[in-house]
């Protein structure tokens, strides 16, 4: 199942909506769970990083606009498919600003939409291959790599740093890192296990991940700065393809 959320301050439109998404289920044999929000400020209080897609509209009666909101929504969530519903289309057209997957016009028209879902769901197929289980406080939780900071040793614990918060696991930091199994994190330290998709930064014997400085083993400086340059070229990406 899917989670989705639909940002839209017309009822009608957001039933229209949840209409081209039933007419999905049907098609593609998949299920959605479905929240509802009728504005971008309501959205943005109680976003929380579970939603695979979020349809957004741009225009609001009241409140904070579709562009300005997605702006806010990146700073939280850098990784979540972003779809705007307009019938504005040139506006639209500026999603690569927020990183916007597509857009859909107003009235929606099911054939059209299922096409453009088909292209979403191959995303989130895709995206849903680099997430990892994670024993936290007796539940299991899915992370996807892309979003965790880093990785801290604390005792017999290993703490996942993401931008949705904290999670923390009785492991090994070697098991954790072979549970990653992802060429973009890079042993800094002894206790610390570094995402360099958010390495801004590197001075000294510290490094700015996400911007949180960090320790950076005096021995081990040169090589993140040879991984780091590796991955920057392309060699590492490469394989997130």
């Amino acid at each position: 199942m899917l989670d989705i959320a639909i940002v839209d301050d017309e009822q009608a439109e957001r039933e229209r909506l949840k209409a081209c998404l039933a007419y999905v289920e049907e098609q593609q044999g998949v299920s959605f769970s479905v929240q509802e929000y009728e504005s971008a400020d309501q959205f943005l209080m109680m976003f929380e990083q579970q939603f695979d897609i979020v349809f957004l509209d741009i225009q609001f009666s009241q409140g904070m606009d579709g562009m300005n909101a997605a702006r806010q929504l990146r700073k939280t969530d850098p990784s979540v498919l972003l779809i705007f519903v307009t019938n504005l289309a040139q506006m639209a057209l500026h999603g690569y600003e927020v990183d916007a997957l597509d857009f859909v016009v107003k009235p929606l028209d099911p054939y059209a939409f299922h096409l453009k879902m088909q292209r979403a769901l191959g995303r989130v197929s895709s995206r849903k291959k680099t997430a990892i289980e994670v024993r936290d406080k007796g539940s299991t939780v899915y992370l996807d790599t892309h979003r965790i900071r880093y990785l801290e040793v604390s005792g017999h614990y290993v703490i996942y740093h993401t931008r949705g918060g904290n999670y923390t696991e009785y492991i090994s930091m070697a098991a954790a890192e072979k549970k990653l199994n992802d060429p973009a994190f890079f042993r800094c330290d002894r206790r610390l296990l570094i995402n360099m998709r958010m390495l801004t930064k590197i001075e000294g014997d510290t490094c700015v991940v996400d911007g949180e400085t960090l320790i950076v083993a005096h021995i081990l400086r040169n090589e993140l700065k040879r991984a780091l340059a590796n991955y920057l070229s392309g060699t590492q990406r490469a394989k997130e393809l």
